[in-house]
């Protein structure tokens, strides 16, 4: 199956950040107040949206929150190669390196793609989380999906 990535309107991404995030709270947990400032990128296969992240800047950093991809379609670099997809847009290239606030569980795949841990765990919401970084630079490379 061919995934495909694209910009798309932060609107899109509510329902499946919280189908896959936030499942036993409210929509609003998932829209974030500057929403409307970032780069939203969706994972699409065929149609239908499976993945996405949000891209927020504060150059020469951009923040990356909200990744989630439908738990049937993990594992198979989605996420990865949405991130890779977001990082060779001319609107990161303008930034140094990438961050986000990773959950615990899921260190190891931020891990995977380069990124760095930095300091310790904390808690946000009752979910612990690790700060991880890495530069713009490391994450152009080729896009591969496996299934």
């Amino acid at each position: 199956m061919e995934i495909s990535f694209q910009s798309i309107p932060a609107k899109l991404t509510y329902q499946l950040r919280q189908q896959v995030l936030w499942p036993d709270s409210p929509i609003e947990r998932v829209m974030v107040p500057e929403d409307h400032q970032a780069l939203h990128i969706g994972a699409f296969e065929e149609e239908n949206l499976i993945g996405v992240g949000s891209f927020f800047f504060d150059l020469p950093s951009v923040r990356l929150r909200k990744l989630a991809v439908l738990p049937e379609k993990q594992g198979c670099g989605i996420g990865s190669n949405l991130i890779r997809f977001a990082a060779s847009q001319p609107e990161l290239q303008k930034a140094d390196y990438i961050w986000c606030d990773a959950r615990k569980d899921a260190a190891s795949f931020y891990q995977r793609l380069g990124f760095q841990i930095e300091g310790d765990t904390f808690e946000k919401f009752g979910v612990s989380y690790l700060r991880a970084r890495t530069k713009i630079a490391e994450l152009t490379g080729e896009v591969a999906l496996s299934f």
